[in-house]
């Protein structure tokens, strides 16, 4: 529909209606059927009509409706069929330059795929699709197009608000998920670490001192003989192929013995890359944390790998120094 005109027409009603010829049903528009288009609401690029962010502890529903657009009435029900279509997701990634991931079937159920916009009305009755939240494997934004596949009568279906893409992802309330026994852990390697000893802490700045089980030592980046500044990364070999879902990072303390962190060098923006032979990699996550003595970080999607890297880009208060006292994985 052709608003730009429609409004005009009806921001002169006031005038015509003092002509010879007042405003009739149908605006005065010519071949006003041409003015008639379906349409789904869901398909404008606003976050409350396609977005959904729902705690995974708990099932939901995302309704879809369907909409009519018009100068006259069609003077019946409308019946309107939706379809899921996986296959936009790719050319969506494309033009957004985004990287969704199409939501699998096993997450969601559309019980009825039709909605009905009955006569004299605007807007039908919704489609619900049910999120099922055990199915989500992490708190990454799953994509799902849903198209108008079909309009009884025939009607036309708007170009440009035909199809919906659906954003939704879950977020952990808490974290449900065990903690993975680091028992068998190793460091396989690091950038740099500062192995001289600390009077009192002998440990502290040696990177082992990240998987060690004493939360006041900790993994401290070369400072002495010279400051390199970021990346500064860590890896570490589970020992076996581990099924993640995030990681605890716990920052220095200062004083060393409590829970405050330390102002500056904690880290602010890293990323997570996994691997099965400690030689292919694939990254899984980037992250971005306030200063607090823990940070508990969700992957996107679960990753299955034996090896995991963490490479700390940036550092609270931009300080050259890394200081990690603690790396947990879930």
């Amino acid at each position: 529909m052709n608003h730009t005109k429609y409004l005009a027409l009806l921001a002169g009603c006031s005038f015509v209606a003092a002509c010879e010829n007042p405003v009739d049903g149908d605006l005065n528009v010519d071949n006003p059927d041409a003015y008639t288009l379906v349409y789904t609401v869901n398909a404008v690029e606003n976050d409350s009509k396609s977005t959904l962010t729902f705690p995974l502890e708990r099932d939901t529903v995302f309704p879809v409706y369907a909409n009519l657009s018009c100068i006259r009435d069609p003077g019946s029900d409308i019946t309107v069929e939706f379809r899921t279509a996986a296959e936009l997701v790719d050319a969506y990634n494309e033009e957004k330059q985004t990287s969704y991931a199409a939501m699998p079937e096993a997450c969601y159920t559309i019980d009825d795929t039709r909605a009905v916009i009955p006569n004299g009305k605007y807007i039908s009755s919704p489609v619900t699709i049910r999120l099922n939240s055990a199915a989500f494997d992490g708190v990454g934004t799953f994509l799902l197009p849903i198209t108008i596949e079909r309009v009884t009568p025939d009607l036309p279906v708007s170009p440009t608000l035909g199809t919906a893409y659906l954003r939704i992802n879950g977020t952990y309330t808490t974290n449900p998920f065990r903690p993975i026994d680091r028992s068998g852990w190793s460091v396989e390697a690091f950038s740099t670490e500062e192995p001289e000893a600390q009077t009192g802490y002998d440990d502290n700045g040696k990177a082992f001192s990240a998987i060690d089980d004493a939360p006041c030592t900790y993994w401290g980046t070369q400072w002495r003989n010279a400051k390199p500044g970021p990346p500064h990364w860590i890896t570490i070999d589970m020992g076996k192929s581990e099924e993640l879902h995030g990681f605890t990072i716990r920052g220095r303390a200062d004083p060393f013995t409590s829970d405050t962190p330390k102002a500056s060098g904690n880290p602010r923006i890293f990323n997570v890359d996994v691997s099965d032979d400690n030689a292919s990699w694939t990254r899984v996550g980037t992250f971005t944390v306030e200063n607090r003595i823990e940070n508990e970080v969700y992957l996107d999607h679960k990753a299955t790998a034996r090896y995991f890297r963490i490479t700390v880009t940036a550092t609270q208060a931009d300080m050259y120094q890394t200081c990690i006292a603690d790396i947990k994985a879930f």
